[in-house]
């Protein structure tokens, strides 16, 4: 199933979406979901989203299989190409196909299950988060043909600023937001334009592939 074409967007809403170096993304099987849900949890990670209170498993579920408006936003499982297995999510928010950007985030990694992979993993391995963004970020600008990406990161998530950073995004701004909770917490916004993604990869033009997928063998974050 495709996204409509009017929509400017015309990629598949299941399966398989793009990979990395030693990660493959795609939209979550019914198997992970209350895996994505459980990593979100998790009282380390959830500390790391502006909103860390703890979802409902079977509201999450409900949500991300017929709640998130596929393709305008997206949670997306991060799995192993060595034996599928799920390591995290990736996804973005905000999606404007008049625009051509969208925000990117929703950014968690399962470092208890990447413990066992530590040893497979090449030298000089940036990480499964810098895998995982650097393959959105590609994906965005040829496949859907972005103009620019955003991000919004907490300060203290280094995770999420080592992923969006490595993939090109420039600071652009600073703010400071208060959670549901009450406490405050200092937001960066950091951009990555079409131009960005050019100099950065050495493309010699910037023409969207639009309906180009990675052809990958069969092996959400919360809502906001």
């Amino acid at each position: 199933m495709l996204a409509g074409a009017a929509s400017g967007w015309s990629i598949p809403l299941h399966g398989p979406l793009t990979e990395g170096e030693c990660i493959r993304i795609g939209w979550p099987e019914d198997a992970e979901l209350d895996a994505i849900t459980e990593l979100r949890n998790r009282a380390d990670v959830r500390r790391q989203f502006l909103d860390p209170r703890v979802l409902d498993l079977e509201g999450n579920r409900e949500w991300l299989r017929h709640g998130m408006r596929r393709p305008y936003e997206a949670v997306l499982a991060i799995r192993m190409k060595v034996d599928g297995a799920f390591i995290g999510a990736i996804g973005w928010s905000k999606g404007d196909p008049a625009e051509r950007s969208f925000e990117l985030g929703r950014v968690m990694v399962d470092a208890r299950t990447l413990v066992r992979y530590r040893d497979s993993f090449p030298d000089r391995y940036p990480g499964v988060a810098v895998d995982a963004g650097t393959a959105i970020r590609d994906f965005a600008f040829t496949t859907l043909g972005l103009e620019l990406m955003r991000a919004v990161v907490i300060e203290e998530n280094r995770l999420s600023q080592r992923a969006v950073a490595a993939g090109g995004g420039r600071v652009v701004g600073t703010r400071t937001e208060r959670r549901s909770d009450g406490s405050e917490v200092h937001l960066i916004d950091l951009e990555c334009s079409r131009e960005d993604w050019m100099r950065l990869t050495g493309r010699a033009h910037g023409k969207p592939r639009l309906g180009a997928l990675v052809e990958a063998p069969p092996a959400p974050l919360p809502s906001p």
